[in-house]
């Protein structure tokens, strides 16, 4: 029993590392981005990636959720209602971004929401962001078919 809680704890600090590294490298390279936008004047990498980050790093925080499904038996299911509920408005406010930059000719008085598109900082589409990438692990279930 000693020896699996070992394991564990091996497995959990390794994570800690990758997920660490990957938030710092990713913090970096978001700043370099944004210097590079500063003087070129070409926003569009710098919004993408500021946008894509958050779902990716969401993604990869959810993973041990999915690994613990691996080592289950059962069938593959998706809670769709938890998507729908869930998914999708994170999902719209995380891109929204995305749909003001994309050169569309949408006002974003136009969009529900598209006032978050003006307001000051990242914050809701960072935690959009997350919570869209940490989701897609978790409305995965593994169900026990009964005979």
């Amino acid at each position: 029993m000693k020896k699996v809680w070992v394991n564990d704890l091996f497995i959990y600090l390794g994570f800690l590392v990758v997920v660490s590294l990957v938030f710092v490298l990713g913090l970096q390279y978001q700043h370099f981005l944004k210097e590079e936008a500063i003087k070129t004047y070409q926003l569009e990498t710098s919004v993408v990636f500021s946008v894509l980050f958050p779902i990716f790093f969401g993604l990869l925080l959810g993973l041990l959720r999915f690994f613990e499904l691996l080592r289950k038996s059962g069938e593959w299911t998706i809670n769709w209602l938890k998507l729908c509920i869930f998914g999708i408005p994170s999902l719209y406010v995380s891109l929204l971004p995305l749909l003001f930059w994309s050169g569309l000719s949408i006002s974003y008085y136009d969009l529900p929401l598209g006032y978050l598109v003006i307001t000051p900082g990242t914050t809701a589409h960072t935690i959009s962001g997350l919570m869209f990438g940490f989701l897609l692990f978790y409305v995965i279930e593994r169900k026990i078919k009964e005979a």
